[in-house]
């Protein structure tokens, strides 16, 4: 397993010196269900970061598409007949009907369902049928909104600001997390989906600590020495770091980036996930994962019922927080300087976002 500790810095000696020197608090309970947080996050998160949505296989051939909503931003990503991957926001600039309705598919032009305007592969209005006299249409001005796009590892990421720094500048020690502890050339295998009614950040907030794991996740707290979890923060997101026990082959290496796209690698596969909202009080959690060919599908089965089983056990504990956020007694609680450094951060870059806005 790749040491998580390597990745230790000043950013995260100054969360410890800062947690240990005085108590921290959590988020306002109320920023976990206000629409008007929300909006702000839409606008000043999520329309900032790189975000993963699909597999490159998805888009391989010329014409193949992939459609997402991350934090309810319509968005797809296509292949053009000159193999480029172009992405847009799926909205035709008519009358912003969706362009592209389904998941994924392959078409062989860009036509709008709702009045048939057609676009280019590279986003430009090609065509509009039976519009009518209008001297002074500018149909050069109607392109689709771009988006950029990249590719990491076989997975397609999009960023909605053209300012971005490159996506594997974004990552940062990610990728050299998952290159010392992924298996060689792993194959896709299996993706799952699920809708948890909690707000996004309740569930990060899950993902960025392993001080739930004695009562919550019976299995992990087998495999893993969980009193020497660790989480070290570096730019952006985190490196989580657990000793196994014995000879278990489960935990692996693991880590989040900001704002919603974590990573688990294990020594007999490989899955990504990502934690993106569904307004403010739903969160889509989307898993795709990978085997090795020296792994056969029996032993596979075996590894992706141990992580959904994790998965299911938070999925019943977040929507619990998430309905006592709302109860209005619960107003912020302490932050523990030696379990939840990971938890203090991500909610310093979600202040930073929210402040911004002020």
């Amino acid at each position: 397993m790749a040491s998580a500790g390597r990745w230790a810095n000043d950013l995260d000696g100054g969360i410890k010196e800062r947690m240990e020197a005085a108590t921290v608090w959590a988020l306002p309970a109320r920023w976990y269900a206000d629409p008007d947080i929300y909006r702000i996050e839409r606008r000043r998160i999520f329309s900032r970061h790189w975000l993963w949505i699909g597999r490159e296989d998805e888009v391989a051939e010329p014409g193949q598409y992939i459609t997402a909503a991350p934090a309810e931003f319509p968005l797809f990503v296509r292949r053009s007949e000159e193999g480029a991957l172009h992405g847009f926001h799926n909205v035709c600039r008519h009358r912003a009907s969706k362009l592209l309705t389904e998941p994924s598919g392959q078409c062989a032009a860009i036509e709008c369902p709702y009045h048939g305007w057609r676009y280019r592969s590279d986003g430009t209005l090609d065509h509009v049928p039976l519009f009518g006299e209008a001297p002074d249409f500018p149909k050069d001005e109607l392109s689709l909104f771009p988006i950029s796009v990249d590719v990491w590892r076989g997975q397609v990421f999009v960023c909605l600001d053209p300012e971005a720094p490159p996506l594997i500048e974004w990552l940062g020690p990610i990728e050299d997390a998952v290159e010392g502890s992924a298996p060689a050339h792993p194959k896709f295998g299996r993706h799952l989906e699920f809708v948890v009614d909690c707000n996004w950040k309740t569930y990060v907030d899950n993902y960025q600590e392993g001080y739930h794991i004695p009562p919550l996740h019976p299995g992990l707290n087998r495999d893993l020495d969980w009193k020497r979890y660790r989480v070290v923060n570096f730019e952006g997101g985190s490196l989580h770091e657990a000793p196994t026990k014995g000879s278990s082959t489960h935990p692996g290496a693991f880590g989040w980036r900001f704002p919603h796209f974590a990573f688990n690698s294990y020594p007999d596969g490989l899955s990504f996930m990502r934690m993106e909202p569904v307004g403010p009080r739903q969160t889509r959690l989307v898993y795709d994962y990978w085997r090795p060919d020296s792994v056969s599908m029996e032993d596979f089965e075996a590894t992706l019922e141990y992580g959904v089983q994790v998965s299911k056990e938070d999925q019943w504990i977040t929507p619990l927080i998430q309905e006592n956020l709302e109860a209005g007694v619960y107003e912020a609680g302490p932050l523990s300087p030696l379990h939840e450094n990971g938890v203090f951060y991500f909610h310093e870059l979600v202040r930073e976002a929210v402040d911004s806005a002020a």
